[in-house]
């Protein structure tokens, strides 16, 4: 018994599952030299998200701190688009 209950009544803990890791294998064609690669393999990088997730996975931020940090990457995206539009909309 555990502070007075069965310990059938405990909920256990499970840890959650984790997903698949997002690991795909990619490929980078060197046509123009070791340099240019470089460049293509870092820009497929940075448009997968890595560097930014190394970057918040590099010191614990509290839940709160990371909700914050997503309302503002949001509205960021929001302005951003809106103003895509309005450029796009000038052109015309």
């Amino acid at each position: 018994m555990y502070n007075g209950k069965p310990k059938s009544q405990y909920i256990k803990f499970r840890p959650p599952v984790q997903e698949k890791s997002r690991t795909s294998s990619m490929e980078v064609i060197v046509d123009h030299g070791v340099e240019r690669a470089m460049k293509v393999l870092k820009r497929k990088l940075i448009k997968e998200g890595l560097f930014k997730e190394l970057k918040a996975r590099r010191y614990y931020t509290k839940p709160s701190e990371e909700k914050k940090r997503r309302l503002k990457e949001s509205l960021k995206k929001i302005r951003k688009e809106e103003s895509r539009r309005q450029k796009s909309q000038l052109a015309f």
